[in-house]
């Protein structure tokens, strides 16, 4: 999807917002991705399942599950690993507290038709975390294949 320079420049502002709301938390990036894989699974996943969704080594998913382990946020059960009450607890809380700072931050910015746009959004609750992590997860155009089309 099309977006113009001055909405993936806002959107990137955003990201770095909510960057900050998770290391205010005590989690990096990638752990807190993590933790929010697991905390929407009630029975969790398997490292292997983890490392293909994330796209990472399995011993870097093993390692980050270990950090969060220790933390009491997971559970490390045999290959698997599940969100604790005291893990998915603190997704709830950082979402909720990661949707306010980017609302505080974009009302706080000059008024735009893109601030406008996400303002409206984010009030009708069209638009939270989970939509901004999304698009962060989205793939580039540019890395995008050919649908296999029929040149000519």
């Amino acid at each position: 999807m099309y977006r113009d320079e001055d909405d993936l420049q806002l959107l990137a502002e955003v990201a770095g917002v909510l960057d900050q709301v998770v290391m205010d938390a005590g989690l990096s990036s990638g752990s807190y991705l993590l933790l929010r894989s697991l905390a929407s699974e009630a029975d969790g996943k398997s490292l292997t399942a983890l490392a293909g969704e994330f796209q990472a080594d399995p011993d870097d998913i093993a390692a980050a599950a270990k950090s969060l382990s220790t933390a009491g946020l997971v559970d490390v059960e045999g290959a698997g690993v599940v969100a604790t009450a005291v893990g998915r607890q603190a997704i709830e809380e950082i979402d909720a507290r990661g949707n306010a700072a980017i609302r505080d931050y974009v009302l706080e910015r000059p008024h735009s038709a893109t601030v406008y746009g996400l303002v409206a959004s984010m009030q009708a609750g069209r638009f939270t975390v989970e939509d901004l992590i999304a698009f962060l997860l989205e793939p580039d155009e540019d890395d995008e294949v050919d649908g296999g089309a029929p040149a000519g």
